[in-house]
């Protein structure tokens, strides 16, 4: 992707073009992305109140939630 990722951007290229494709072929799929400004911005919560995410909480970059063995 070239350029800045606006918060328009980010749903119209990303969520619409593939993960909302994604997740309606995966039933009970999450999905989980992090605190940068496009994923918080209104317009992409909105999109994604369809769908199951996972919180990112702040300040958390150490956050990994697949467990390694």
């Amino acid at each position: 992707m070239r350029g800045t990722l606006t918060d328009q951007c980010y749903v119209d290229d990303i969520l619409r073009s593939h993960v909302e494709l994604l997740l309606n072929g995966l039933p009970g799929a999450i999905f989980q992305q992090d605190n940068a400004h496009p994923h918080t911005a209104r317009v992409a919560q909105d999109f994604l109140r369809h769908f199951q995410t996972v919180p990112w909480p702040a300040r958390s970059a150490d956050l990994f939630p697949v467990e390694l063995v």
